[in-house]
């Protein structure tokens, strides 16, 4: 299935973006068409899984799965190579690793798959748009600023997120 291809290939893009980004300014051109290649394959796999009704319980799990390991790796390269702030990736690994906790047990016990929500698109989106802002070497407020409004979606996307485990744990309990 192609929806399902273009989630895996997102993650075996990860070597090459970092290869770029380790790179330098040199390398800068390379490292953007990358990233926003991975962009489109991210908004590409769900539109093709609708639109050809490709829609299967491993898209629901394998994309946003290749999501948060594309955007642990790419982050944790701008942290070594670009000064991305720590605590911006482990704010984004600590959810990251909550909801697959969750979503696992979640599966596991009930069989329910926690589906990728607005907040969570909102905080993606605002991730690659800061990770942007590190490869182009933009001008360190605009940085700052974006880095800031992508930890306040963190949070907001992880209070979503737990609401919505919460509630559907307590419906099946019922």
């Amino acid at each position: 299935m192609l929806a399902n291809f273009l989630s895996v290939l997102r993650v075996l893009l990860i070597p090459f973006l970092l290869y770029f980004i380790a790179q330098g300014p040199a390398a800068q051109l390379q490292a953007v068409l990358l990233l926003l290649l991975a962009g489109a394959t991210d908004i590409g796999d769900g539109w093709v899984a609708r639109r050809y009704n490709q829609v299967s319980r491993l898209g629901k799990i394998l994309d946003p799965l290749a999501d948060k390991i594309f955007l642990t790796c790419l982050l944790g390269g701008l942290v070594f190579w670009r000064a991305l702030p720590l605590w911006l990736l482990g704010m984004l690994f600590a959810r990251d690793v909550a909801i697959v906790l969750v979503g696992g047990l979640l599966l596991r016990s009930q069989g329910l798959v926690i589906a990728a929500n607005r907040w969570g698109k909102y905080t993606t989106v605002c991730m690659v748009l800061t990770a942007l802002c590190y490869v182009l070497e933009a001008p360190s407020n605009l940085r700052t600023g974006l880095s800031l409004a992508a930890a306040a979606l963190v949070v907001v996307s992880s209070l979503s997120y737990a609401q919505l485990a919460l509630s559907l744990w307590q419906r099946d309990r019922t």
